[in-house]
Order: structure tokens, then sequence, then C-alpha cells
């Protein structure tokens, strides 16, 4: 592995080769430079004293093999070894074939041996991948699993196999988009995500499946893969660098990576809040609370604890829309605690039955109450909802007066039951998760059996317009079966007093209610032609449908104010109340889409 004669030019062609060994040149064997003290920071054979060419020679015969030689003494046969393999081995390939094992033997050894010195552990650890690399040229780089790599550190196999894909032009595969992702500078994970690498990979497959089927299919538009290496050699100073022609150079490639960056993001933040509370419970793993937080591609709802209260509510709940269980028979599935279940515990419990398509009502998080006995509905959740809208929240509300005022008589008739639910719907513009929700609350209210006492005190948050339509809306609903029953009539009384009206106002409100328009018989079109319009006048006519802004935004207001005011009146009713009280918001610009309470 060594140059031996004369008029070898350098790299560069601007000096002679560094690493050539003239044997012309005088050798002082009598007074070796075991320490370098004459050596110069870039060597040349042809340069240093004969004291040092003495030491170096003696270093070469011993095979290269002293622990304690002058660095410099190593560098300069380092400089022959990048010759051969940067500016000789490339137009040899039969050589190349043979030659880079021992060369990548070599400089391993040397490494082992002088590794310690920080300025040739660098330049020999970058020579080394670029021996991997080229070592990889003939070779299928595309079969098998991608490498595994850290951030910011790009593997040579890497680099050659996103460039094969783009050649081929074939799919690159998710763990291939991983590792390239990982790879990336310009992907800053998140400090949770660290946390928890394996759910993050998962995730991220999962997603890219989603969005790229088999893979995206990179275009090989960018220029040849020109190998990150400077030479520590003098002899190759201006020169250009390798260059492998006809391997594009995918890494870097502006539009794709910026799309693997940006489904990477939004798999770290669908997995922040899991990777926070693995960062302050570094042992649940596995547990119902952390299981909870995950997406839902992530839930294994066939083992662990969170299997088991997945599969105890599918069993319960079967074809079903909807069922009624005890809260007990809940908790009975969970895992032993010391103490009854926590609030926490319940939310967590609610959160990963969201997550497998199972709702809960009441729901903690939706305003409900923190249910430990009693009756709780399941039912098929199909479309997810992350938080109550104020909308929502009112029509809970209104349908826990409601339902006072129906069930009175001791049933709810189905004509009672339609109004009771889509007049809210229809009024508060209810989303279809919110309309499936409200439905099983429902039913959680009709086996709750809510009362009206312990309100008089709180009602006075109530302005008399409010108070008004209130009274307005339970008329509409007791007179909604066309029978009105004593008892509806009693406790719709016993709420117009809770509101501060007048009792006997009550057959008022009846009348008006039923006064509304009753359907006796759907009418039947009338037989004939209608004459088309003229064309002058199609034109003028706009048949898109218009929203009427102001409308939407004034009953979305109304509904937050009288989720707001009806909070108030019930705060700190018994245990198992509709709603707990809730703090007003502070009064803040909002913050990246978040409300003020948020």
């Amino acid at each position: 592995m060594l140059y031996i004669g004369s008029g070898l030019m350098s790299a560069s062609g601007t000096v002679a080769e560094p690493s050539l060994i003239d044997p012309r040149l005088r050798v002082d064997w009598r007074s070796p430079d075991w320490r370098g003290e004459k050596m110069g920071y870039w060597p040349s054979y042809a340069t240093i004293t004969p004291a040092s060419r003495a030491a170096y020679l003696h270093w070469l015969a011993t095979e290269r093999r002293h622990p304690n030689v002058y660095i410099g003494y190593v560098f300069l046969f380092f400089y022959g070894l990048e010759r051969r393999v940067l500016f000789e081995l490339p137009h040899l390939p039969q050589a190349l074939r043979f030659e880079l094992p021992a060369i990548r033997a070599e400089v391993d050894q040397l490494l082992r041996l002088y590794g310690d010195n920080r300025s040739f552990a660098g330049y020999a650890g970058s020579f080394r991948d670029v021996l991997d690399t080229i070592g990889l040229l003939d070779s299928d780089v595309c079969a098998g699993p991608a490498p595994l790599t850290g951030r910011d550190s790009l593997t040579p196999r890497l680099q050659l196999g996103l460039s094969g894909f783009a050649t081929a032009r074939r799919p690159v595969p998710g763990d291939w988009a991983l590792s390239w992702l990982k790879s990336s500078a310009d992907f800053q994970p998140r400090a949770a995500i660290t946390r928890c690498e394996p759910e993050f990979a998962q995730l991220f497959l999962a997603q890219y499946a989603e969005h790229c089927g088999p893979g995206m299919v990179i275009r090989p538009e960018g220029p040849a893969i020109r190998l990150d290496y400077r030479p520590a050699s003098a002899g190759f100073r201006n020169w250009n660098g390798l260059v492998l022609h006809g391997r594009p150079e995918v890494f870097g490639h502006t539009s794709a990576e910026r799309a693997l960056i940006r489904l990477g993001e939004e798999c770290a933040q669908a997995l922040d809040a899991y990777g926070r509370y693995l960062g302050r419970e570094p042992d649940s793993r596995g547990s119902i609370a952390a299981t909870a937080l995950l997406p839902a591609e992530l839930l294994n709802a066939e083992s662990g604890e969170a299997g088991t209260v997945i599969s105890w509510a599918r069993g319960r709940l079967g074809e079903s829309v909807s069922t009624t269980v005890a809260a007990e028979e809940l908790f009975k599935v969970l895992p032993a605690s010391p103490s009854a279940p926590r609030k926490k515990d319940i939310v967590a419990v609610t959160q990963l039955l969201s997550t497998a398509g199972i709702g809960v009502e009441p729901d903690p998080r939706f305003g409900g109450p923190t249910m430990t006995s009693g009756p709780m509905v399941l039912f098929n959740e199909t479309e997810r909802c992350s938080a109550p809208s104020p909308a929502y929240h009112a029509a809970t509300l209104l349908l826990h007066l409601g339902v006072a005022v129906s069930a009175a008589d001791g049933q709810l008739a189905d004509q009672e039951r339609d109004v009771l639910v889509g007049h809210l719907e229809r009024a508060l513009y209810l989303s279809g998760a919110e309309q499936e929700r409200l439905r099983a609350h429902l039913e959680w209210l009709l086996s709750h059996r809510p009362k009206l006492t312990g309100l008089t005190r709180r009602i006075a948050a109530l302005d008399e317009t409010r108070r008004e339509d209130i009274a307005a809306f339970l008329a509409t609903v007791a007179t909604a079966d066309g029978v009105i029953e004593p008892a509806e009539i009693a406790t719709l009384k016993r709420i117009r007093k809770l509101l501060g009206l007048d009792p006997e106002e009550v057959h008022v409100s009846l009348h008006t209610a039923a006064a509304a328009p009753v359907v006796v018989r759907p009418a039947d079109p009338a037989a004939g032609y209608t004459i088309p319009a003229s064309p002058a006048e199609r034109s003028r006519v706009d048949t898109r449908v218009r929203l009427d802004e102001a409308a939407l935004a004034a009953k979305l207001a109304e509904a937050a104010e009288v989720a707001a005011l009806l909070d108030a009146v019930f705060a700190d009713d018994e245990p198992q109340s509709m709603a707990s009280a809730a703090p007003q918001p502070p009064d803040v610009e909002p913050v990246a889409g978040l409300d003020a309470g948020h």
C-alpha cells in the first residue's frame, strides 16, 4: 500500500505526490526523528528531513503498528490511501473490487491504534464512510430493511438506497422514509417523542401508508451524489471531489423531504400528550391512563389493561346502538386500586373507550358528573368529539329541565322524545358527533331521573327574557304528544315558580305551544304543468345556497350565553347533578386558535 518511485504528481497536478517514497532521497539512519520534531503540518516525503524519513521508513518496516509513533508519519502513509481510493480506483473497477476491502481493514486497524488523536480520528472516520459508500456501488442497496439512523446522521447505504429508488422510479418503502426523516437536520422532533420512539415509528409507518400507499416515488432530477469528504492530503488542494455519476442525490430533495417532515410533525403532535405523560410516569407504558392518550391507530384492543376494558364494553354493547350499565360493573373490570376510582381514572377510561369508538355518558370531559355508582350509558360513537361546544353544553342543560317536565307523568312519549332532542339539535346547530352524544345523554337522564330541588338560590342568574324562553321551550316539549297530563302541568308550574314567573301563566304557555300547526295529511302535488322560466329569468336566479353568517354567529353566541347562565343554575347541585360549575374564562385575546377558556 505504498507509492515508491519518482515523478508522480499529486491529484491536483500542482505538486509532487506527498506520499511518494523517492529512493533517491537521503535517509539519516544514525539519528531518526522519532518524535517528529522536524515535521511540518502538511508533510511530504520529498520535503521532510532525512532524519524524519528514517523514522517514517522504520515505522513502515515494522508493519505500521508501533503504538507510540508520531501521528504525522501515520498521516503521511494515510495520504497514499486517499490518493488510491479517491483518484485512481474510480477508473479501475476491477482493481477496486479487490483492493477496497484490504484498504478498509487497514483503516480500521489504524483507527484502533491511533484513534485517540482527534484529528486523525476525524479524517479516518470520514474516509471509512467513503470506503463504505464506494463499496456499495456494485450491490443492490435497495434490498432489505432500511439502515438504522439517528438525527442528522446520513449513512452511505441510506444515501445510495434513496438514489436507487429514485433512479428505478420505485416507491420508497415506509422504513426507508422513516430513516430518511430521522436523518434530516430540518426535522426537529419534540422532546416528548424521544420517550416514545417505538410508538412514533409505528404511527409514522401507519400514516405514511395511508397517505402514500406503497410509498412516494421520487423524481431523479437532482445532481449526482458528490461525496462530502475533505482529504487530509495537501495533494488534493483545489480538488473538486468525487462525483458518483448516474447516482442522483435524493437526500435534501426539497418537496419530498418537506412532505416527510410535515407528516413527522403531525405524528409527533399526536403523540405529544402521551410522551409528556411517560415523562411524568415512566413506568406507566401499557396502563389505561397512558393508552388512553394514544392515537386510534396505535390502540391495541386485544390485550393488556386497555384490551380488558374495551372487550367488556363491546360485549355489553353488542349490536345495540346504546345500552345502560351500572357504573360499579365497569369499575370491577378496571385494575384493582386501593380506593374508589378518582376523577382522572374515570376520564382516562372514557377517553380510552372513545378512542375505540365507544362513547360513555355521563362523560366528565363533556361537563358530566364523575359517576362512581348508578347507571351510565354506552353507545357507538361513529364520530369523535374531543371537547364540548357551548351549544352542546347549553343543549344538555336544557335537556335536564326538559326531561324533568316530560317525565313527570312517569313516562316519556316518543313524540316528546323527538321534540326534546330534535329541537335542540336543530336550534343549536349541533354536529353529528354531538347529536349522537346528546341522545345517549338523554338515555342516561331517563335512567337517572334528574330532580329540580336546590335550584331556587341560583335561578337569579337568568334574566327575565331567558326565563321566558326556557318556560316556552318546556311547554312545547310537554305538548308534543298531544296530551298534557296533570303531573306535567304541576311540574311546569314548579319550574315557572323557580324561574320567578307566574305559575298560573302556564296555561297560556301551553295554549300557545299547542296552537302551532299540526300536519293532518301531507299535501299532494296538484296535477298540471309548470310553465318554464325564460332564459333571461333563469339567468337571474341564484341557485347557490347562502348561509346567514350574522344569524349563525348570533345563535352560537346565544348558545354560549345560555350555557354560562345555566351553569350557574346547576352548579353545586346534588353529587350526581347534570354539570359542575365552570370558571369564567379570563378576558384575554385568543392564542393559536384557542378560545379564552383553553
